[in-house]
């Protein structure tokens, strides 16, 4: 009987036990004995815990966010000893086959690993949609999802009904793309961090809006958002943190005493953060997560390590939506995939056609825009400005 160790490392993200349940389930069809890793690449590590999963009741498992075998962000390449650590627990707990579950700092480890002879195979994850080698990653379109709805609900009920402007941060350390998903819950100004800001083009693109709206408005704001002035937020380094990432938040407090005093109108910042990396997946993200758990085992069966299941979308003329895999390589060179330059309009900072094309596949579930309601809105505005 084969043994298979599953563990996921990193930050969270919607379909992380959706991905597990795939890999268990898969898994326990050919016989194998799984045991779930706890703590990420920590369970590998000196006194790291592990849990025999195989006989376990995980029906719940697809339709929960979070991930039930927790997580943290340890790197074996970063422990004194790490590598050798790991080989030795392996050897210890009997396993055959690894499957790692993460963003680019979990696979990028898996990745070197594969290179030194460890059967292994990763699983791709981040609400920050930046990998390379997948059309999107799993828990993005979850995390894009809240955040639209999110965007949508603040400006049709409260920035309407209070004629404020509401300065939504989103998540992205490398890339805009959950940043840009705020447009699709109608937001006025979209900013992510793959360009320089003009801050003048702001003020006057957001003060132009928030009139032609009826005196309301919303912007969406990457936390590593930069301008053309010196308008940061804070940076911080996370407890336990081992890939040396010094992050960006809460950009949204400096732009909202700015707006207030340039622009005269109340603001007010909003910052939903880890709330978009939890809560249930959408059916799709839960569907093709599974899915990707299940290839990565059937991979780890032909020998084929070194190897990450990915989404493909095999036409643009469809929605459909394909399982493929991927070297585990493209991952450890680190080169994180930004927001397209055809996907953002730098002069009406605001996503183009293409950006709404791409998420098409994703966006079935997503908010529904009610004219009745918004010719309503706009009525009332009309009359009341």
């Amino acid at each position: 009987m084969k043994t298979l160790l599953v563990f996921t490392g990193g930050g969270l993200a919607p379909a992380l036990n959706s991905t597990l349940y795939g890999v268990i389930t898969e898994a326990r069809k050919k016989g194998w004995r799984v045991l779930g890793g706890l703590y990420g690449w920590a369970s590998l590590l000196r006194g790291g815990g592990h849990i025999d999963l195989t006989a376990m009741d995980i029906e719940s498992l697809k339709e929960n966010g979070g991930t039930i075998l927790r997580s943290s962000r340890a790197n074996p390449y970063a422990t004194s000893d790490g590598i050798t650590q790991v080989k030795e627990a392996l050897k210890t707990l009997g396993v055959d086959a690894v499957v790692a579950i993460g963003g680019d700092d979990t696979l990028g480890a898996a990745a070197k690993l594969a290179l030194e002879g460890i059967s292994i195979v990763g699983i791709p994850k981040t609400v920050d949609n930046d990998l390379p080698g997948t059309y999107f990653t799993p828990g993005f379109p979850s995390a894009a999802y809240y955040l639209a709805t999110f965007a949508q609900e603040i400006k049709r009920d409260a920035a309407y009904a209070l004629s404020r402007i509401y300065i939504i941060e989103a998540m992205g350390f490398k890339a805009g793309w959950l940043t840009a998903a705020g447009a699709l819950g109608g937001a006025d100004l979209v900013l992510p961090p793959e360009w320089k800001i003009s801050w003048k083009q702001t003020l006057e693109l957001l003060s132009e809006r928030y009139k032609k709206n009826g005196n309301f408005a919303t912007v969406v704001v990457s936390q590593e958002a930069h301008f053309d002035e010196p308008l940061h937020g804070i940076s911080e380094t996370q407890l336990g943190e081992q890939h040396d990432h010094v992050r960006q938040s809460y950009i949204c407090l400096t732009l909202r005493d700015k707006l207030k005093a340039e622009l005269g109108i109340e603001a007010k910042a909003l910052y939903p953060g880890n709330y978009v990396e939890t809560g249930k997946p959408i059916p799709l993200d839960r569907d093709l997560a599974i899915a990707l758990g299940k290839k990565a085992v059937e991979l780890l069966e032909r020998g084929e390590i070194g190897r990450m299941p990915c989404i493909t979308r095999p036409s643009a003329q469809t929605l459909d939506l394909a399982v493929d895999n991927v070297p585990l390589a493209i991952i450890a060179d680190k080169k994180h995939r930004p927001l397209d330059p055809n996907m953002y309009d730098t002069n009406l900072l605001l996503p183009t056609k293409d950006f709404f094309d791409y998420m098409a596949p994703l966006a079935c579930d997503f908010p529904k825009h009610e004219n009745a309601y918004a010719q309503l809105m706009q009525f009332i505005s009309s009359h009341s400005a």
